[in-house]
């Protein structure tokens, strides 16, 4: 197959996949009393409108596998990121983000999953995960590697039980 039409075929198949997913709705709430969610270096509300949005894709992502009719509503409470911010005393004074199996990642969050008027499905979720530091793969270089694997790991546990 020719080279240059692999590339729309793919498109393609990547919009037909987010038509058919279902809709997610996140409320980020009240994230200055969030655990952690601090940046080592740069601008704090720059790097949590990051996190935001990451954190949000992949629940997109995840939701993928859902149908379209139904919305997955999120309330975010909490957050503590994977590691911990730790201050270098020295010619730079820097500061930087260790990964250490003392602080693992955690979120708290409502969910509601819905189609039209019907709730399919819901609850209040405190979820972590202390053994993420003992992946082969925790050397991926993905920002956020060991929150999405966790919300992986929640996704499948909760929605595709069947599967």
């Amino acid at each position: 197959m020719n080279k240059l039409l692999l590339v729309p075929i793919i498109l393609a198949s990547m919009f037909i996949a987010q038509v058919q997913a279902a809709t997610v709705e996140i409320e980020w709430f009240e994230p200055e009393h969030y655990r952690d969610i601090k940046v080592a270096n740069g601008g704090k509300k720059a790097f949590q409108e990051r996190v935001f949005k990451d954190l949000e894709s992949y629940f997109i992502e995840f939701a993928a596998s859902l149908p379209e009719k139904q919305v997955l509503k999120l309330k975010v409470t909490d957050i503590d990121l994977a590691g911990d911010i730790k201050y270098m005393v020295g010619p730079n004074n820097q500061t930087m983000r260790v990964i250490s199996d003392l602080y693992f990642p955690r979120m708290k969050f409502s969910y509601q999953l819905t189609e039209g008027v019907k709730v399919l499905q819901s609850g209040e979720e405190n979820i972590k995960d202390m053994g993420f530091n003992m992946s082969s793969a925790h050397h991926n270089r993905d920002s956020f590697y060991y929150e999405k694997e966790m919300i992986k790991d929640w996704f499948e546990d909760t929605f595709n039980k069947e599967q």
